[in-house]
């Protein structure tokens, strides 16, 4: 009677006594790091990989044209937008080794991908931001002078004009340069652009 009982209790005991050695992990419900498999354990004394950091946010995109021979290079970010008004700064950098001198308000054209012109009204002068307004200025080699360029996106009736480049004019003596415009120049039907004077910062 007793062997019948003791065969018994060793045939319920046998299959959790050959489950043992086995540990059995649950992730929780905050996520538990993923357990390894069989043959992939880190060795010990090993450290677990660090997590790499999580990339920022890119700030404006830029744009520059290279220097040209008579010693300068234009820059801008890419335009600021809100309520269909935009805005751009346009920087003239003096990258050569001698000064030159602007007075007023350079020249604009607005081009398309192939360099073509469209027909855009240049207003100089604007009430939208400050304008410094017409004045004789220096800049010295590594100083810059900037403008700054606003139109607004509004769409009726008439040619969609989404230009890809401003060609600019510094001013006397200084050779136009065309800059590719990081996002375009989406003047959707308006054809008119307004510009600032030039200033020093």
């Amino acid at each position: 009677m007793r062997a019948a009982v003791l065969g018994a209790a060793l045939a319920v005991l046998g299959p959790l006594a050959a489950g043992c050695g086995s540990e059995v992990h649950t992730p929780s419900a905050a996520g538990a790091a993923p357990v390894p498999e069989r043959g992939s354990s880190p060795p010990p004394g090993s450290r677990t990989p660090p997590v790499p950091p999580v990339p920022t946010p890119r700030g404006p995109r830029s744009a520059r044209t290279a220097c040209s021979p008579d010693g300068t290079r234009l820059e801008a970010l890419e335009p600021d937008a809100a309520m269909g008004l935009r805005g751009m700064r346009v920087t003239l950098v003096n990258c050569g080794d001698a000064p030159f001198r602007l007075d007023g308000y350079p020249a604009l054209r607005v081009l398309d991908g192939a360099r073509e012109p469209f027909e855009v009204r240049v207003v100089e002068g604007t009430a939208t931001v400050p304008d410094p307004g017409p004045k004789a200025i220096t800049v010295r080699p590594g100083g810059s002078a900037s403008a700054v360029v606003v139109w607004r996106n509004t769409v009726t009736h008439g040619t969609t004009v989404d230009g890809v480049f401003l060609e600019v004019g510094p001013g006397r003596g200084l050779r136009p340069a065309a800059l590719r415009v990081p996002g375009g120049l989406d003047l959707g039907t308006t054809g008119h652009l307004e510009v600032t004077a030039w200033s020093l910062p």
